[in-house]
């Protein structure tokens, strides 16, 4: 029996396949599963320093496809996205990805994720679906949304060696994909949409797959002269370098406002303590206000206005150490999970009082150190009086010391 990374046990017989399954089932090396989504996908194959160490040095090949896909058609769609929208849906061009948030009326964030633009009147969103929301919203427009999660696999191609193998493997040149646009190809007898992105902060490209083609695409990818180094990589590894990109998750690191929330679990990131607009998760930098309307404007623009409202997130790191020595103290083994910590939120103190709180901490092997998100008041002097992590253990709680820094940790290399 195993769990999902929410924590409910997994009934193996019911888990969905995805178009490359069959393929990591036979790369698994360690055997661990859990689920995304309904679907069964590996945790681990090799292992998560070998894995994590590829897409930072090599290359690596992750399964995406659970991601919730969401079809927007129809003559109104550019301006339907644009009012929901805090970036300018107009300068989308054909081919063309948007990193964006999703915004209510009070400025707090839905979900954030990636917006495709297909055609002139099709995009696809990759991230949650919003049924209820988008229904609130399209005000009569002439506008259709659908799940469309199930019409391809996305196969997450990332690391140094990314163009390598991609190029081989189509026999196509791709060194001119700008980045966040995307292009069509060819690998064996199947018809790839290339995506120059990734939710890693390398080098790479997401591979938009037939479903039928999977396993054909996937081996093709591993047979190249350039994949020597290829790793499979399972979600515990893509979780920490992507925590090392600086890059949040709904659910995670905040609450997704909105009418289309998750089912909160008693020990989940639920309440609107955790709900957060787009400058306390540091995606300020997405909200365009040069755009004359658009939901949740307002709200925004009297925060930006307001001088030390709200929180901010900040690269944390944590003492280790201090929590080895306390286990070592009580004549224990130390036990620190590798893997990235989601629920529920660590604690952050300063002289016994609560100042903020700590989300998606694991063990970083690029930076030896074990690391994670901060969440502060905007006003907290970070370089001022000692903070802690509250740190349970089997109903007692350890401590130990933390600097703050700014995000990313590792800075983006996409050349």
């Amino acid at each position: 029996m195993g769990f999902d990374f929410m924590g409910d046990p997994i009934d193996r017989a019911m888990l969905v396949e995805t178009p490359f399954t069959s393929s990591l089932r036979n790369s698994n090396e360690k055997g661990v599963w859990t689920t995304w989504g309904g679907y069964g996908m590996p945790e681990t194959l090799a292992g998560i320093r070998q894995e994590a160490r590829a897409a930072r040095s090599s290359a690596m090949l992750e399964d995406k496809s659970p991601l919730v896909t969401v079809h927007i058609r129809g003559p109104d769609s550019e301006r339907f996205v644009n009012r929901l929208i805090p970036r300018d849906a107009g300068r989308i061009s054909v081919d063309h990805a948007y990193y964006t948030p999703w915004c209510d009326e009070d400025g707090k964030v839905i979900v954030e994720g990636l917006l495709f633009r297909l055609t002139k009147d099709d995009f696809f969103l990759t991230s949650c679906a919003m049924d209820r929301w988008f229904n609130q919203q399209r005000q009569g427009m002439d506008v259709g949304f659908e799940d469309a999660t199930d019409r391809f696999g996305i196969l997450a191609l990332q690391g140094p060696d990314s163009l390598a193998v991609l190029e081989e493997a189509t026999g196509q040149r791709w060194s001119d994909l700008r980045f966040s646009r995307g292009r069509r190809g060819r690998i064996g007898a199947a018809d790839v949409h290339v995506w120059r992105t990734g939710f890693t902060g390398v080098k790479g490209y997401e591979l938009w797959v037939p479903p039928a083609a999977g396993d054909e695409v996937w081996n093709a990818l591993a047979a190249t002269r350039a994949a020597e180094a290829l790793e499979p990589c399972g979600t515990a590894a893509q979780d920490i370098v992507r925590v090392e990109a600086g890059l949040v998750l709904p659910a995670i690191d905040y609450a997704r406002a909105g009418p289309d929330t998750v089912k909160a679990h008693s020990y989940g990131l639920a309440g609107a303590e955790y709900f957060a607009s787009p400058f306390e998760i540091d995606l300020g930098r997405f909200v365009d206000f040069s755009k004359p309307d658009f939901v949740g404007r307002d709200a925004l623009r009297s925060e930006s206005r307001t001088t030390g409202s709200g929180r901010r997130m900040r690269a944390l790191r944590i003492a280790w150490r201090e929590l080895v020595e306390a286990f070592l103290a009580r004549d224990e083994l130390p036990l620190i999970d590798e893997t990235v910590r989601r629920f529920p939120p660590l604690e952050l103190t300063s002289e016994g009082a609560r100042v903020g709180y700590a989300t998606s901490v694991g063990w970083s092997h690029a930076l030896k150190d074990m690391i994670g998100f901060a969440h502060l008041p905007a006003t907290f002097p970070i370089d001022g009086e000692p903070v802690q992590v509250r740190w349970p253990d089997d109903g007692r709680v350890l401590a130990a010391g933390v600097r703050f820094g700014p995000l990313p940790f590792i800075r983006p290399n996409r050349k």
